[in-house]
């Protein structure tokens, strides 16, 4: 039987877990962060230089850290039903 979206960032009883609302307070922090800085910086990476938009480096700076984040869980996780 498929689980609704809700039911997969709620428990039993219909609340949000804590690892849920903490999601939800860190991403509300990162997005007040990021509609602050809007302006276009200038990128130096070894030999190539190039301009960007801040919200652009943010989020693909956070889209980067949450992959690297779900392949080491990923990892663990498969690690851990080998064993």
């Amino acid at each position: 039987m498929r689980r609704s979206i809700i039911s997969h960032i709620t428990n039993h009883n219909g609340a949000l877990g804590p690892k849920t609302i903490i999601a939800l307070v860190f991403l509300s922090i990162f997005t007040l962060f990021i509609l602050q800085n809007t302006e276009v910086v200038q990128i130096s990476f070894f030999f190539w230089n190039f301009s960007l938009s801040r919200v652009v480096l943010l989020l693909g700076s956070l889209f980067t850290g949450v992959l690297i984040g779900l392949f080491i869980g990923l990892e663990a996780a498969v690690r851990k039903k080998k064993n």
